[in-house]
């Protein structure tokens, strides 16, 4: 049993039951309990020196590109037609998909279950929605005991509504809520179309996304935790969703970090045996994962979960109102206003989105950040509150070093910076 208990959703963060917090900085590794041992010995071995906390992982085998092997046991045993009996399901395959839990378990590792997804040749995804739902109940009373199940009803969830409509996937998601009577944490992951996380039984949303602007908009809006659990993969494949940089894998955590969110990496480098970390496990290759630690230590050291910034116009949402007055005396401002209102709201949006600027704080103001993404600055002005006194430090967030550079600041200073990308400013 996890010593701090099952993780919770409380506001827009996660908490064990015993109130401890929990940050999870999450990896993707979708066919994990199909590998054989040697692979999944080689994964625990390398999840033991990495940052991550929570893994994604499958309930069913995957059939995808880099990911054809067939496992050694299935969910269920087979009817003598040939069609997969949901009433019989393999001892086998459940006591082994258990202990990969249980061992997490004992690593402190949270297991996001993912229980439905597309990528599918033996036919589990063309199950009736009886099936399914009698699936879901094995599921629970298999694996429902656990204290580090999240429930995931679907990795890409929209891409299989040619065979479950959205009044089933309401079903699911019903049936999951009210027949988990330790009401584990529950979230629906998209391709193209999010799952609303505005539901009442979902705990938290688990978004396929790129637009990191738009996540704090989210976590205002939600008032839940949001995991960007898919971001595109640190890799080198064809594919344009597994071919970033570590430096941009990296950024894409700190966005989502400042942003009042948390993120999910993954790997896809090409592999002579087509062991792909995102989809096998074996052995990390990348340059994020270091960096990632790196920001989980600072994220475990602030006074609390980061909150977005309340939004608005990027340049001015910092001004007090009698800076802001002060403002409006100077022609040239006014007409820079008027001409953003003339905008639409779409192009307004697209405007500043290009120019958004990724800054979050803790609760009270008891820490600031800024992360400067691919800005070069050379300076910034910081406005802290004026009855706080602060330690402002200057991140390097790729080479992980951290310089203090001004004590008992307040107020507006003015912060030197090395003129390069992603850089980070704390003030605490």
């Amino acid at each position: 049993m996890s010593k701090h208990g099952m993780v919770k959703a409380v506001g827009t963060h996660f908490e064990y039951e015993d109130g401890t917090i929990f940050y999870p900085f999450g990896t993707t590794i979708y066919a994990f309990a199909h590998q054989t041992s040697e692979i999944i010995e080689q994964t625990f071995e390398s999840l033991s020196g990495s940052p991550f906390n929570k893994v994604r992982m499958c309930v069913f085998p995957k059939d995808y590109t880099y990911n054809k092997n067939e496992p050694e046991f299935y969910p269920f045993h087979k009817t003598d037609s040939g069609c997969w009996d949901v009433d019989s399901p393999d001892e086998r395959f459940w006591n082994h998909l258990e202990g990969i839990i249980k061992h997490l378990d004992n690593m402190e590792i949270q297991c996001d279950l993912i229980l439905f997804h597309p990528y599918d040749r033996w036919g589990f995804s063309q199950f009736s929605q009886e099936d399914n739902l009698k699936y879901l109940q094995l599921c629970i009373d298999r694996l429902g005991h656990l204290d580090n199940i999240w429930w995931s009803l679907a990795n890409e969830y929209d891409l299989l509504l040619h065979r479950k409509s959205m009044e089933d996937w309401y079903e699911i998601e019903e049936y999951l809520a009210s027949h988990d009577k330790r009401h584990h944490l529950i979230s629906n992951h998209n391709c193209f179309v999010p799952w609303d996380t505005s539901r009442a039984n979902i705990t938290h949303g688990s978004y396929q996304t790129k637009r990191f602007p738009d996540i704090g908009g989210l976590v205002r809006k939600f008032g839940k935790p949001i995991m960007v659990d898919e971001c595109c993969y640190e890799g080198n494949i064809p594919d344009f969703w597994g071919s970033i940089s570590g430096e941009e894998m990296t950024a894409r955590f700190w966005m989502s970090i400042v942003s009042g969110a948390y993120c999910t990496h993954g790997e896809t480098f090409l592999d002579p045996d087509d062991v792909l970390w995102w989809s096998k496990g074996g052995r990390l290759k990348g340059t994020s994962p270091e960096r990632i630690a790196f920001l989980k230590e600072i994220v475990e050291s602030l006074p609390g979960p980061v909150e977005p910034p309340a939004g608005g116009i990027p340049y001015f949402s910092e001004l007090s109102d009698e800076e802001r007055r002060e403002k409006e005396k100077d022609p040239g401002f006014v007409s820079f206003m008027n001409a953003i209102e003339l905008m639409t709201p779409e192009n307004r949006h697209m405007h500043f989105y290009a120019e958004h600027c990724y800054s979050g704080r803790c609760a009270d103001n008891s820490a600031i950040i800024n992360y400067y993404y691919l800005r070069c600055c050379a300076r910034d002005t910081l406005v802290l509150p004026a009855d706080k006194k602060y330690k402002v430090e200057v991140i390097d967030t790729w080479n992980m070093t951290r310089e203090v550079v001004l004590e008992n600041a307040s107020g507006k200073v003015t912060v030197a910076l090395p003129g390069k990308p992603y850089m980070a400013v704390i003030a605490h």
